[in-house]
């Protein structure tokens, strides 16, 4: 964590620097600042990343200068240079092209809503329990995506482990701008939701006794909710269903094999709420999305 000290100088000189600019009068406007005013690189990375990115969606990739953009609680290090390209492809490949496939909108639709900043980081961020941080989403406008030195062609548990991040973090996004009714979602399991924060000792058949699809599901309704739209997304039909929907044959098996049942009754509840919230007041196809991203990454 960075310490800055200021001499009292420094304090003088600021205030009165504060008070010079709330002595203006209203004639003396301050004009915005231009983002995009300094110098355009001529990297080809960069001159790249403008074009199919910040042209068309408004969106910035910073792979430079991390500690910007991550809180000083973490420490990461930045992406190398040489997965920057092939990670924006992806993007591109594997979350853009998808929705714009899906969309009631087409392109529009991301036009309006994709993030404005995509981080690109190289490690993950470590939280103090041990667990660590796979991507976050921030106020609709930035999403992070971490652990970018672990990708290699041809890694489909990366791209999967990644987009499902990334989906995850999105639909956080879709929520905040179309209010899904996160209420009716809890009432589907209630108590079961782990608020005391212990979701990282919860095992994959306990979530699917609660009716999560995963054990981080299990911390909030609306990390249950964004979990549930990633894992359609990049779980094929067949997979979903088996370990998902699909009773068990509890035949000998005991309570603990009639309980994920009811779990998994609770899901499909889920599953038909988040599909038709998402074609009804979003305009997005779900299934016609998950198809377009299993399609896009074979």
């Amino acid at each position: 964590m960075k310490t800055h000290i200021m001499s009292l100088q420094k304090i003088v000189f600021f205030v009165l620097c504060v008070t010079a600019i709330l002595g203006c009068t209203r004639e003396e406007t301050i004009q915005p600042v231009d983002l995009f005013e300094e110098i355009e690189s001529t990297d080809p990375l960069d001159v790249y990343l403008k074009e199919e990115f910040r042209d068309p969606y408004g969106s910035v990739i910073i792979y430079k200068f991390i500690d910007r953009y991550i809180d000083q609680r973490y420490k990461a290090v930045p992406p190398k240079k040489e997965v920057v390209k092939p990670i924006a492809e992806l993007i591109k490949q594997a979350w853009i092209e998808p929705y714009n496939q899906a969309s009631d909108q087409g392109e529009a639709f991301l036009k309006k809503f994709f993030p404005g900043e995509i981080v690109i980081l190289g490690s993950p961020l470590f939280n103090g329990d041990g667990t660590i941080v796979l991507g976050t989403a921030d106020s609709g406008v930035r999403v992070t995506l971490t652990q970018a030195n672990n990708y290699a062609p041809g890694n489909n548990a990366w791209i999967i482990q990644t987009f499902h991040t990334l989906h995850h973090e999105f639909a956080h996004i879709i929520d905040q701008n179309f209010n899904f009714d996160i209420e009716a979602f809890y009432q589907i399991s209630g108590d079961d939701y782990t608020s005391n924060g212990t979701w990282f000792s919860i095992t994959e058949n306990d979530a699917i006794t609660r009716g999560m699809v995963t054990p981080y599901g299990t911390s909030a309704v609306g990390e249950d909710f964004a979990e549930l739209i990633a894992t359609i997304i990049t779980t094929t039909p067949e997979e979903f269903d088996e370990k998902y929907i699909t009773p068990e044959d509890c035949t000998g098996e005991g309570q603990d094999c009639l309980d994920r049942n009811k779990g998994r009754e609770r899901i499909k509840q889920k599953y038909d709420v988040v599909v038709k919230y998402m074609s009804e007041d979003v305009g997005i196809d779900l299934i016609k999305l998950r198809d377009e991203f299993l399609k896009s990454i074979n």
